[in-house]
């Protein structure tokens, strides 16, 4: 299975699917409605995270409905901004053909989404970059197959220039909106029900320089777009991601499963779900995550057993005893004074009886 992605592991990068929800805002769109619609709790600003190609799937739904606008893929594509794929779109403009351009995307299209994927071939003369779109387990609206398109078209206006038009666009769908709308956006008139989605190119405009070509930026662009492409291969599962937030926010207050589930882009339910398929479920995280900071937190003296206790965010001192003797047969000042028998701070008798005493 290496190299391949899991139907329920497929999933899109945050700024496309911003794109998508600052398009059907433009169109009067609710983000809030669209969000919740689509089981997205938030859209958070770092650039590397994902989100569930399904719950994109459902975005896309909700930002139709609330638009009302046949035509919203179409401009979703054509307003698509560079910074809606972070280094992959400057990767492209810097290459010194659209050709190159092509085969970059072609190689970093994982970084954008597991929802699609472009191909060229040569055909009647004309170079096509083909699209496929790649379904989890919703199927995609003729709108997300347009904005792609559209996307693609607005990519080698990037690359080349604004007055590029392509020779053919081919759909696999029936025409959606009017005929005007394409013109205007695409540049030419696509012909529907193809047999494949596409746009067709001349050789001579692949192999033309482009005007922003700088093989050391783009050098530098591919690295560290190689770099992000193998930490997405190499990413941990679900449980160490939900662990290793876990443990950052329990140093800075208590950690609710709804706020863990937005940091890493998908709904409460949605992560219990994938928790679920690795046998494991948020509360034994919890759990683990307490043990091994109460394990650090005993082992410094200057910490008295009711600040760890706090530290962890136990409702009170007895529920954090219960807690250490179950996850290590010890009362807590027992334990503690196995590692370090000589404590730095003195403390209270009545603190001493409540964690060292054995159960009743």
């Amino acid at each position: 299975m290496t190299g391949q992605v899991l139907i329920q592991d497929r999933t899109v990068a945050v700024g496309w699917v911003k794109a998508i929800v600052a398009a059907a805002q433009r169109g009067g769109g609710d983000e809030a409605k669209m969000l919740t619609a689509a089981g997205i709790d938030s859209l958070p600003n770092d650039p590397l995270v994902r989100i569930p190609l399904d719950a994109v799937v459902r975005l896309w739904r909700a930002a139709i409905d609330s638009t009302g606008d046949s035509a919203f893929g179409l401009r979703m594509g054509q307003a698509i901004e560079p910074t809606s794929f972070d280094v992959v779109a400057y990767t492209l403009i810097s290459s010194n053909s659209l050709r190159e351009a092509i085969i970059r995307l072609q190689r970093f299209q994982k970084l954008i989404s597991d929802g699609g994927r472009v191909q060229l071939v040569e055909r009647n003369g004309l170079e096509w970059m083909m699209y496929q779109s790649m379904e989890a387990d919703l199927p995609f609206s003729p709108q997300q197959v347009e904005a792609a398109l559209a996307c693609s078209v607005t990519l080698m206006r990037w690359v080349i220039g604004a007055s590029f038009a392509p020779a053919r666009i081919c759909m696999a769908h029936a025409a959606i909106a009017p005929l005007s709308v394409y013109r205007d956006i695409l540049g030419c008139e696509p012909e529907f029900r193809s047999r494949f989605n596409g746009i067709g190119l001349p050789p001579s405009q692949l192999d033309a320089l482009l005007p922003a070509r700088n093989p050391e930026l783009c050098h530098l662009h591919e690295l560290m777009a190689r770099r992000q492409l193998s930490a997405l291969k190499h990413s941990p599962n679900i449980k160490q991601r939900v662990a290793a937030i876990l443990q950052q926010l329990l140093t800075r207050g208590m950690a609710h499963k709804k706020q863990v589930a937005s940091l890493i882009g998908m709904s409460p339910r949605t992560m219990q779900h994938r928790l679920a398929e690795e046998n494991s479920n948020f509360a034994a995280l919890l759990d683990e995550v307490r043990h091994r900071l109460a394990l650090k937190y005993i082992a410094e003296p200057m910490l008295s057993l009711s600040q760890i206790a706090e530290l962890l965010h136990f409702s009170d001192a007895s529920a954090f005893y219960r807690a250490f003797r179950r996850w290590t047969g010890r009362a807590p000042g027992e334990y503690r004074r196995t590692i370090n028998p000589q404590p730095a701070i003195p403390r209270a008798d009545s603190e001493k009886a409540d964690y060292s005493a054995p159960d009743a």
